[in-house]
C-alpha cells in the first residue's frame, strides 16, 4: 500500500519540518548562548571577588609592614631607655645618687635555740636554712 499524496501535502510537510528544525536549533542556540553568557558573568564575578582578596591582602600586608616598623622603633626606644649608662646618669642626676666609696657589712651572729622548731634538724637543713637567711641579708 503505497499512499499517494500530491505535491502540494509533501511539500507542506517538508515545510513543517524544516520549520521545526530551525526552532529547535534557534532554541538550542539561545540556550547555548545563555550559559555561556552565565559563565562569563559568573567567571566575572570570580576575577572581581579575587581582585578585591587581593587588594585587602595588599592592605593588610602594609598595616603590618607599618606595625613591624613601629615595633623597630619602639625597641629602640626601650634599648635606649634601660641601658645601664642611662639608668646610672638618671640616678645621678635627678635622684642625687652618689658613688659609695666604702662598702660595709655587719655579721649577725644567731642563737641556734631561737633558730630550730625542734631538735630533729639535721646539718645540711640548718646550713642551707643559714645560708637562705644570708642571701635574704644580702651578705
Amino acid at each position: 500500500m503505497h499512499k499517494n499524496f500530491s505535491k502540494k501535502e509533501a511539500g507542506a510537510k517538508g515545510v513543517r519540518k524544516n520549520h521545526s528544525n530551525r526552532l529547535t536549533l534557534t532554541v538550542k542556540f539561545a540556550l547555548g548562548l545563555g550559559v555561556v553568557i552565565c559563565l562569563v558573568i559568573g567567571l566575572g564575578i570570580l576575577r572581581f571577588h579575587a581582585a578585591r582578596l587581593a587588594y585587602y591582602l595588599e592592605s593588610i600586608n602594609q598595616s603590618i609592614k607599618t606595625y613591624s616598623d613601629e615595633e623597630v622603633v619602639l625597641r629602640q626606644e626601650l634599648s635606649g631607655l634601660v641601658a645601664p649608662i642611662r639608668i646610672y646618669s638618671y640616678c645621678k642626676e635627678s635622684l642625687g645618687m652618689q658613688k659609695v666609696t666604702k662598702a660595709e657589712t655587719l655579721p649577725i651572729r644567731m642563737r641556734n635555740e631561737t633558730l630550730t622548731a625542734s631538735q630533729n634538724y639535721s646539718p645540711s637543713q640548718r646550713q642551707s636554712w643559714r645560708t637562705a637567711l644570708a642571701w635574704l641579708l644580702g651578705r
